[in-house]
């Protein structure tokens, strides 16, 4: 009796360890560009540690997976940061824009390229890619869900576009508030993982798999941080 009661005692202490709870309000997307997801880790711990999965592209068009500690807010010193000073911390290595030549007869300076930062293994891309692989908002409720685009495109020209979400078509349309999300329709039958793939006048520019992190009934949308 005494050791099954000692056996139970270290597989409650083995699935403590295990437990991360990420917000269910989305990520906050600083003016910046820097978008985090704050997760609370909990180590044998009732109050648990929070810390923030954040991503953020860099100017040669890589995208950075980072982790920072503590809770990321609109207080943050990373949120209030400029754009250089965020290129300046995370973006070391990554190839810069080539400055326009001037009418100098100085040879330009010669910028070494190290190996880019690869996208998640589950954000993979053929031809010209349109979404980052970040899930801003989903919500079965109103059957709606929010992809990050890797840059704001307000001229999307949607007929050209399709969409398809657990190989389901759906609808989908630049978010008419934020230029730099792309709005669709969840079918009503998606389950999750899923698998988003999506083509720009028949070439694939996306394929990954969005395991409905975040994904709930809310009925309202969740409100993103945006500046």
């Amino acid at each position: 009796m005494h050791r099954n009661i000692k056996l139970l005692a270290v597989l409650l202490a083995l699935l403590g360890s295990m437990c991360t709870v990420y917000d269910q309000s989305g990520a906050i997307v600083a003016p910046n560009g820097l978008s985090c997801q704050n997760r609370t880790n909990y180590d044998n711990s009732i109050e648990g540690q929070v810390s923030a999965d954040c991503y953020y592209l860099c100017p040669d068009g890589t995208g950075r997976q980072l982790e920072i500690e503590g809770e990321f807010t609109v207080s943050s010193s990373l949120y209030d940061a400029s754009k250089e000073e965020v290129d300046a911390q995370f973006c070391q290595g990554s190839l810069l824009p080539t400055p326009t030549p001037s009418a100098s007869t100085d040879s330009p300076p010669t910028i070494q390229a190290t190996e880019p930062v690869l996208p998640s293994p589950t954000f993979s891309i053929a031809g010209s890619a349109l979404l980052q692989g970040e899930v801003t908002m989903c919500d079965t409720g109103i059957r709606l869900i929010n992809f990050r685009m890797l840059a704001p495109a307000p001229d999307l020209v949607v007929e050209g576009l399709e969409v398809q979400i657990a190989d389901q078509p759906t609808t989908c349309s630049v978010n008419p508030t934020n230029p730099s999300v792309l709005t669709c329709n969840l079918p009503a039958t998606v389950t999750f993982p899923a698998r988003i793939l999506v083509r720009l006048d028949g070439a694939v520019a996306n394929d990954f798999i969005y395991d409905g992190l975040g994904c709930a009934q809310i009925a309202t949308a969740f409100p993103t941080t945006t500046p």
